[in-house]
């Protein structure tokens, strides 16, 4: 049948509904524009890719788990005053050699990122007494107190930089003292220090325990150890910043050398520190040990993110014969967990494991359209002109310009009532014309020319009026 006898057809259903109608408001399909624009858009795309199968699914995901590391930490805490406890602190002091300096030295080099050297630190109370020592101090420019927390006691201040801290430079040289707040070992070639050792007793066994770094930043006018001062007299300004080896804050060098100085039949974990959540993760500002017999228990612990992701390519019904499917790109996560693994140290051996479950959520990675839309998926709605203006198109190349496959439009965005099977998305789009129509997107049935698309993760997004190639939809 001809595009004529199409018209032919439907003028003669018309002429006779004239006769029955009760209004002329019942000959108008309102939906008449859209129908019209899906119709021509579903021509050009078969004259394009090919006759489309009636039992094409237009949905391509495997929708099998990925993992991840974790996409946030908790933050800071901030714990208020310090508790009060039964447990005794003695204080002695311990030398630490050349060659365990040497080996912090050249193994954690100043200003390089040495995080993957170690693994995060984390240990619970043990049932006899132990001792930490700070044996190494690099240069930084910030002051900062070494602090411990222990579960049903509260926070204790253990140490200051640079307190009791003294050094040689030969075999022969005195001890010179390093003095409080002051810079450290940081450019190496030191013979020897002498550092406070500091032995708990009697602490809760079995209760969480941690260290972390409570950091005087630069001030208006000051760094370092003025910018302490300065909180001492107006504790308004220059307030510390608490970094919890629970962030990462810390972590076990498990191949580092031993003191001579400690005894044969003690065990040691050696801890670096960094003291800035978006530092050079160094972890050489402060390293010091932990040493008792037996080694106390010490739990390295991994975190990963599971989650199923469909990407969703879309076209926003702006143009007929534009198929580079980058108006919307959205990740949808679903079905997210936190996978928390814990090892003994000196074992290596799986000693837990514990999963908690995570909303899903969406992220927007670029928006091609020069139209204002509403994003849907499942109860959940995002507006793009609440994040980016309306008529700019973002991270899609136009103009030249390079795609970062891993950017972010805003945040993340919980997602409810997100069905994966039924993908239960849509797009909402405003049309720029006088007629001021809204065009309803949805996920295409089995052999409709789609809109949207359903992709693995994997799958990268074309540049502005790029088509997609040829071969994601003929055979």
């Amino acid at each position: 049948m001809n595009i004529k006898s199409l018209f032919l057809t439907a003028s003669v259903a018309v002429v006779g509904l004239v006769f029955v109608a009760c209004s002329h408001d019942d000959f108008i399909d309102k939906d008449a524009p859209v129908k019209n624009f899906t119709a021509e858009y579903a021509a050009n795309f078969e004259k394009k890719f090919g006759k489309i199968d009636p039992n094409q699914n237009w949905d391509f995901c495997s929708m099998q788990p990925s993992y991840s590391l974790p996409s946030s930490s908790n933050g800071a805490r901030t714990r208020a005053g310090e508790g009060e406890g039964s447990f005794a602190c003695t204080t002695g002091e311990i030398e630490v050699e050349k060659t365990v300096l040497d080996w912090v030295h050249n193994n954690m080099p100043m200003g390089k990122n040495n995080q993957q050297k170690g693994d995060p630190f984390k240990m619970k109370v043990p049932g006899n007494s132990f001792s930490i020592a700070p044996i190494y101090q690099g240069n930084a420019t910030y002051y900062w107190q070494l602090w411990m927390y222990v579960e049903d006691l509260g926070d204790f201040m253990i140490w200051e930089k640079g307190k009791d801290f003294y050094y040689k430079a030969d075999a022969e040289s005195d001890w010179t003292e390093l003095g409080v707040g002051r810079e450290g070992l940081g450019d190496g070639g030191f013979y020897s220090v002498k550092s406070p050792s500091y032995t708990f007793t009697n602490l809760p066994e079995g209760k969480e325990m941690y260290f972390y770094l409570k950091v005087w930043k630069n001030g208006s006018y000051d760094l370092g150890y003025d910018a302490y001062l300065k909180y001492l007299e107006n504790q308004n300004q220059n307030k510390p910043d608490n970094f919890t080896s629970l962030e990462g804050m810390m972590i076990s060098l498990v191949n580092a050398k031993k003191p001579e100085k400690v005894p044969s039949d003690y065990d040691v974990t050696i801890i670096g520190c960094e003291d800035q959540k978006s530092g050079d993760n160094d972890f050489e500002d402060l390293v010091f040990m932990v040493y008792g017999k037996p080694v106390p228990p010490t739990e390295r612990v991994e975190e990963v993110e599971s989650a199923r992701t469909k990407r969703y390519f879309m076209e926003d019904l702006g143009t007929l014969d534009d198929f580079d499917f980058n108006d919307v790109v959205v990740d949808v996560q679903y079905d997210r967990k936190k996978i928390t693994y814990k090892y003994d140290n000196s074992t290596d051996k799986l000693i837990g494991q514990t999963e908690e479950k995570l909303d899903d959520q969406a992220i927007v990675r670029a928006t091609g359209g020069t139209l204002d839309f509403t994003l849907t998926i499942g109860e959940t709605t995002w507006i793009k002109s609440e994040h980016k203006n309306a008529t700019e198109m973002w991270n899609t190349g136009w103009g030249g310009a390079s795609i970062n496959y891993t950017a972010v439009l805003g945040e993340p965005f919980k997602v409810e009532g997100f069905k994966p099977d039924k993908n239960n998305v849509s797009v909402e789009v405003v049309d720029k014309g006088k007629s001021g129509e809204v065009k309803t997107i949805t996920f295409p049935k089995k052999g409709e020319a789609p809109k949207i698309i359903a992709v693995e993760v994997t799958v990268p997004w074309m540049k502005e009026r790029v088509e997609v190639p040829d071969t994601w939809f003929s055979e």
